[in-house]
């Protein structure tokens, strides 16, 4: 058993592109290994900001011999087409293939043998191929070269270890050979080591200021990040993406902590945090006690100074420095322009050349907000005024600089310039709830306009045709969706979209003519799906969910919802696992045509039985009862009533024979069992699920 391990030294790689790189190397080499036989027992991948690399343990020094079976053409098949197959074969005739039996007729077969081959003459091919078609995101090239890298390629390490024999993997790639070093930090130990050993390679790494895992890199900065906490009486605020990104643009962090003034925390604390994360890099820092931003902030360097980094921190809060004068200037020139003044200038704005402006989306959105309010009972003249406001700080020079801080900035303008709070909220919550990580807002400003703007969307994407498909979803139409199923869930709104997108599709009227009926159907069953999406994550059998949505016959979310939490809460109780395990006895016995069988259709005249009578008593008191299918209670109280019909139902079938000679007997028994499952359908579709 021998070890391997490539790695491929280049100039700086950006941190996101880091991780998915190094996996990429991996499973390419595994995949490319497993075909030709070489077998190996385990395999790790590393990443830094200079260098992707793989280890290979206890991996065979040859490959195993291969064998391919290749099934060709009919015995009959034309002469050609036999021909051709034993070319691509590398067979002489047809007296190389066997002849297996196949149903359409005898076909030829033909097993190509690739024999065992010594792994350093194996691998330069793989590894070749690995580099040369290497999917980067972006990639150049550099030089008279051909190769496209990421950043330009300047060493490959590529060493066989066997015991105490080294054996070198050789190949060149344009003009970069294959050998057996490598180098360390860039800046801090820069110099040419050879390898010997994998355990020799990543402590002569570590001797020359190379962490090559990248979890360690993160364990050392978290561990700086609390000496500083603990000297200083500080809390950095965490954030993974961010520490993920560090991570992977230094070899051996250093964290220093640095000051700025103090006048810049007149600035909203998002835009200090945002600044120093998005530019810089930087982790914010809270008071310990009062939890409020601080002037101080954290780097992360990969040069450990003799100075202690008195130099690198100076540089970092100049930089910094400047690009907080410039958000200074920003929060002031916004704060100078009143708010409202935007929303004539939003007519210049396209939100997309098929739907229209801005200006266009905030009158949809207006009307959508005022339907909702409507349904909803809710009266405020603020919902107007919100609508108008809530996408006017994307014209304002803060949200030009900070994209993500949409909705943020347009909440501090509006308080600074007097709003009610209510429709400041309303214009940074509307965006909400723009991940599953996200709150739902409970302000219903906030949450009515957050359904408009989603709906907006939906409607007008679909009435351009430009739906989600597959994996590709653009314009983020099923965030979209999520969105407006949680906001609905979460606050409890019941609203029937089936009437309400119909009304939209007409009077937007986007889709020029096309059928708003048919548009309408299509998106509440995109809604009902998004719903179905909801409910995976919420530990409900997704089966009885279906059955529950097909009987509802509704795209009331809220109601469905309610009576979904409630038959799932009342089959777990003795009395609702009795009835579905009866109810279970009924469905095994007798066909699905019969599931719509009413309680008219029982003969009453061909009762043999006492329990047959007593069944059918007990289904005809269910009958009389006019259970309103949308009143959560009286659903619920229904099948608490039905459940007194368990016992008759297991008398039934320990006393009646179902299967009687008499057809018209027979018939007659099955439609009393399944005018039993009928009393259900108006709360569950029974032939969409399996009771258990």
């Amino acid at each position: 058993m021998a070890n391997f391990v490539l790695e491929l030294l280049s100039e700086e790689i950006p941190s996101r592109m880091q991780k998915n790189a190094a996996k990429h190397l991996e499973n390419e080499f595994i995949q490319r290994i497993s075909e030709i036989g070489l077998k190996y027992g385990k395999i790790r991948s590393f990443y830094s900001s200079r260098r992707l690399t793989i280890i290979v343990e206890e991996m065979e020094l040859y490959s195993e011999e291969i064998e391919v079976e290749k099934v060709g053409p009919r015995v009959d098949a034309p002469k050609i087409a036999i021909d051709g197959f034993l070319r691509s074969c590398g067979a002489k005739s047809t007296k190389d293939c066997t002849i297996i039996h196949d149903k359409r007729g005898d076909r030829y077969q033909f097993t190509q043998k690739t024999p065992s081959k010594f792994a350093p003459e194996i691998l330069p091919a793989i590894i070749t191929e690995i580099i040369t078609k290497f999917p980067w995101p972006k990639s150049m090239r550099w030089g008279s070269g051909s190769l496209r890298w990421v950043r330009p390629l300047r060493n490959i390490l590529a060493l066989i270890f066997d015991k105490t024999k080294i054996i070198p993997v050789d190949f060149n790639i344009d003009d970069i050979s294959s050998n057996n070093s490598t180098y360390g930090h860039r800046f801090l130990k820069n110099n040419q080591i050879s390898i010997k050993s994998i355990n020799n390679y990543l402590e002569e790494l570590h001797k020359n200021y190379v962490m090559l895992d990248v979890d360690d890199r993160k364990n050392e900065i978290l561990s700086q990040l609390e000496q500083i906490e603990w000297r200083y009486d500080l809390k950095i605020l965490m954030d993974e993406d961010l520490l993920d990104e560090v991570s992977g643009l230094v070899e051996w962090p250093i964290v220093h902590i640095g000051n700025f003034e103090e006048a810049f925390l007149e600035l909203p604390k998002e835009v200090l945090i945002t600044s120093m994360k998005s530019h810089q890099k930087y982790f914010s820092v809270v008071d310990n006690k009062t939890a409020e931003i601080t002037n101080k902030f954290i780097l992360v360097s990969n040069i450990d100074s003799m100075d202690k980094g008195k130099f690198i921190i100076n540089g970092n809060e100049r930089v910094l420095s400047a690009r907080l004068y410039d958000a200074k200037y920003f929060w002031d020139r916004d704060n100078a322009q009143p708010l409202i003044e935007k929303s004539e200038l939003l007519k210049n704005v396209t939100f997309h050349k098929q739907i229209g402006t801005l200006s266009n989306k905030i009158e949809r959105i207006g009307n959508i907000a005022q339907k909702i309010s409507t349904i909803l009972n809710i009266k405020d003249e603020n919902i107007i005024l919100a609508s108008k406001l809530i996408k006017n700080d994307l014209l304002t020079e803060m949200v030009g600089e900070f994209p993500e801080l949409q909705g943020v900035m347009g909440r501090y303008y509006a308080l600074n310039q007097g709003y009610d709070k209510s429709v400041c909220d309303a214009i940074s919550e509307h965006y909400l709830p723009n991940s599953p990580k996200d709150k739902v807002p409970t302000n219903y400003l906030s949450y009515i306009l957050s359904l408009a703007d989603k709906l907006d969307n939906l409607v007008c994407f679909w009435s351009i045709g430009e739906k989600p498909t597959g994996s590709k979803d653009p314009y983020a139409l099923r965030r979209s969706g999520n969105g407006i199923i949680r906001n609905i869930i979460v606050n409890n709104l019941d609203l029937n979209f089936d009437h309400l997108i119909e009304e939209l599709f007409i009077e937007t009227n986007i889709c020029n003519q096309v059928d708003a009926p048919s548009l309408s159907s299509d998106l509440v069953e995109f809604l009902v799906d998004r719903y179905r999406t909801f409910l995976s994550d919420q530990q409900i059998d997704i089966q009885i969910a279906n059955a529950i949505i097909a009987a509802d016959k509704t795209s009331n979310f809220y109601r469905i919802n309610s009576k979904i939490k409630m038959i799932n809460d009342f089959v777990q109780t003795t009395e609702g696992q009795e009835l579905f395990r009866s109810l279970n006895r009924i469905k095994n016995i007798i066909d699905s045509d019969y599931l719509d069988t009413k309680f008219e259709d029982i003969l009453v005249n061909l009762f043999q039985k006492e329990e047959e009578n007593n069944l059918y008593t007990g289904i005809q008191k269910l009958t009389k009862q006019n259970i309103k299918s949308d009143d959560i209670n009286e659903a619920e109280n229904f099948l608490y009533q039905l459940s007194i019909l368990t016992p008759e139902i297991n008398n039934f079938f320990d006393n009646v024979v179902v299967n009687h000679k008499d057809e018209k007997i027979k018939t007659n028994r099955i439609n009393l069992l399944a005018s039993v499952l009928f009393l259900l359908q108006h709360i569950v579709d029974l032939k969409l699920v399996d009771i258990k």
